[in-house]
């Protein structure tokens, strides 16, 4: 795509991909088109995201919409989001129209082989036994040959247990990323990609890591070790905390975690966006919370901190300072307003 593309978080350019999908579909309600409305005036970043994709539909319009219009009817009778994106990719797939689109993150997600939604998690079995966690917003692939067992994670987390392969020759599990490879020695690993960065962790036996643009420099990252991948390095290992991840649980735990970055964290659960005001981006929060009702969460904070909880819309949430309010003092016939907190 271009800088103006790139600039738009992932996740908010899947969900701008994902709408207008849905608009080329021919199958959009009246509903829908609100909807679509309200997303984009929840934030500044949403209606970025929304022009960024646009240029997708500048290219489309050059297909006869004869063409276009049975193709993505048809696609989206089969109550398939991906099918629909697939019926994209045949409209445009003889040319280069798409093909910039099909390489990007936000594209690859959106037609994975296996996915979940905002605030669902998911466990899968693999043919050779391995079973995997998926956090929320993930999206892979798995692609299984006579050579080797390869993972291709396009974003979000995943806990692997690797199963024993019983293939001859020994095929090597590997996971890809954006930013390289992560190869399991009989193991249990979490990789998650984010940002500029894949985080691996290992709980049990060994994992080989590699940076994308620097496949010579290897890391054996050993158990109870973490570090951080981009495309060109991986950092030096760092402890892990010895517990598993709390939202193998459906939690979310915090331990002096500043509330920005556990509203950040929070916000991987929920649908929109979650802004937190400066002036309380540094109070600490302690706790475990449970994923299930992130309205619940929030309320909680309401509870510990002093904040309070701004619904501008259902899917924009701002936590800021608790208000000041006043009230009025009368004495001898004279008035005077005095602040408070509530």
């Amino acid at each position: 795509m271009n800088g103006a593309t790139d600039s738009v978080p992932s996740e908010l350019h899947q969900q701008a991909l994902s709408w207008l999908v849905t608009m080329w579909s021919g199958e959009a309600t009246h509903e829908e088109q609100q909807a679509l409305s309200r997303w984009r005036q929840a934030s500044a970043a949403h209606e970025q995201a929304w022009q960024a994709v646009q240029q997708m539909q500048q290219r489309l319009r050059s297909v006869p919409a004869g063409t276009a219009g049975p193709v993505l009817r048809a696609a989206s009778r089969r109550n398939s989001r991906r099918a629909v994106l697939r019926g994209l990719a045949l409209l445009c797939g003889g040319g280069a129209a798409l093909q910039a689109v099909r390489e990007t993150e936000s594209w690859q997600a959106m037609t994975a082989q296996y996915s979940t939604a905002t605030g669902e998690r998911r466990d899968i079995v693999l043919a050779d036994g391995s079973r995997i966690a998926m956090n929320t917003a993930t999206a892979l692939d798995v692609r299984f040959d006579a050579g080797q067992r390869r993972i291709d994670l396009h974003r979000g987390e995943i806990m692997i247990t690797t199963g024993k392969d019983h293939g001859r020759p020994y095929r090597p599990f590997v996971v890809h990323t954006a930013h390289g490879t992560a190869r399991a020695l009989g193991t249990r690993f979490l990789v998650y990609q984010h940002g500029e960065h894949t985080q691996v962790q290992v709980y049990e036996g060994v994992v080989e890591v590699r940076p994308r643009l620097q496949p010579a420099s290897l890391r054996r990252l050993a158990a109870g070790s973490q570090l951080r991948l981009s495309a060109r390095q991986a950092e030096p290992p760092q402890p892990l905390p010895p517990l598993d991840p709390a939202w193998l649980a459906g939690e979310l735990e915090a331990e002096q975690m500043r509330l920005q970055d556990f509203l950040a964290e929070l916000a991987r659960h929920r649908h929109g966006v979650i802004d937190c005001d400066p002036a309380v981006a540094n109070q600490l929060v302690s706790g475990i919370y449970p994923l299930g009702d992130t309205d619940k969460v929030l309320a909680a904070l309401v509870q510990a901190l002093p904040v309070q909880v701004r619904y501008r819309t259902r899917y924009w949430v701002t936590v800021q300072p608790v208000e000041k309010k006043s009230y009025v003092i009368k004495s001898s016939g004279n008035a005077k307003q005095l602040p408070r907190s509530n």
